[in-house]
């Protein structure tokens, strides 16, 4: 079966969208990594912004892999909580944005009429505030934060409790992710998934995933297609 096909079938047989949102709509990552490394540099340790991509972004191990990792003796609790006003200022500042491609991406996607939801490892407030200030405050049914649940991506509760909340089937539910934690997660909720390579995370597999695309231009230009032999 060819990308195209698989696209619309995975398009067909969804009944809600759900978006991760740091990397994959939100432009927010490298935000985080400042976040944590000005909490980080004031202990003496400074982040390596491409370690930061690979084991926190994609593969999910956070502060505490950061401290195992490099024999730090920190409580990644204090670290968390110094860290979260740092980023809620760049989310309320109108520092992160939306991405020009994911704007194209979703506005595709709105025209099948599928519900859309949002379930990220950001704090739900923070989420809203970015939305709001791109505009978008209005464009979810749902948006699902770290404050949601109690285990956080590659855990499967957050994907699993958007189903509950939608009062739908797991499998009825297609994500959309770019990073390994989120593929896991998807997988672990019974529910298909297409990933978007970002620059952060264009040089990993993702054999888990039901659809890869390369880029957001890649997955615009397959909509595109799909959409225009059905509309």
């Amino acid at each position: 079966m060819d990308k195209l096909t698989r696209l619309r079938k995975l398009l067909d047989d969804a009944r809600a969208f759900v978006f991760d949102f740091d990397g994959l709509l939100a432009d927010s990552e490298r935000f985080h990594f400042l976040a944590y490394n000005e909490v980080f540099e004031k202990f003496g340790h400074r982040i390596d912004e491409t370690e930061y991509y690979k084991y926190w972004t994609s593969l999910g191990h956070g502060v505490k892999g950061e401290i195992e990792r490099h024999g730090l003796d920190l409580d990644p609790l204090a670290i968390r909580r110094e860290k979260v006003p740092i980023f809620t200022r760049f989310c309320e500042d109108g520092s992160i944005p939306i991405r020009d491609e994911a704007k194209e991406m979703l506005a595709l996607l709105t025209k099948t009429g599928k519900t859309m939801t949002i379930a990220s490892g950001s704090s739900s407030g923070d989420i809203r505030a970015v939305l709001r200030n791109s505009g978008y405050e209005n464009s979810f049914e749902i948006v699902m934060g770290n404050d949601t649940v109690p285990k956080l991506k590659p855990a499967p509760d957050v994907f699993l409790l958007t189903a509950e909340l939608l009062e739908l089937l797991p499998h009825e539910c297609l994500v959309f992710e770019d990073a390994e934690k989120g593929v896991s997660a998807a997988n672990d909720a019974g529910m298909p998934v297409v990933v978007i390579r970002t620059p952060e995370t264009s040089a990993i597999d993702f054999d888990g995933a039901d659809l890869t695309f390369d880029s957001h231009a890649e997955i615009v230009d397959s909509l595109k297609a799909v959409l225009s032999e059905t509309g």
